[in-house]
């Protein structure tokens, strides 16, 4: 995990709440460090809009270009922490 936190921190330079971040982590975790700083989760997360940050997490449910509904709950329950680490600021 220290790997994919280093590889996320080189590229997600806003600062984000505690829940937020481990959300964060246990998406790139799960789709690699590239693609998650090439995303526009990390865009918006720079910007400042990390409600919209928190909502890209539902577009990243796909394995082989067809939804995983396990995938789809992995993501629900991310956008979740992510959105009460929002909440608590």
């Amino acid at each position: 995990m220290r790997t994919y936190e280093a590889g996320l921190d080189r590229c997600l330079t806003a600062p984000v709440p505690g829940k937020t971040k481990v959300a964060f982590l246990s998406w790139t975790y799960n789709v690699g460090v590239g693609a998650a700083c090439g995303s526009t989760l990390v865009r918006l997360a720079n910007a400042g809009a990390l409600r919209g940050a928190c909502d890209q997490l539902l577009r990243w449910n796909r394995a082989g270009g067809k939804i995983v509904r396990g995938l789809t709950n992995r993501r629900e329950a991310e956008r979740q922490l992510c959105l009460e680490g929002v909440a608590g600021r």
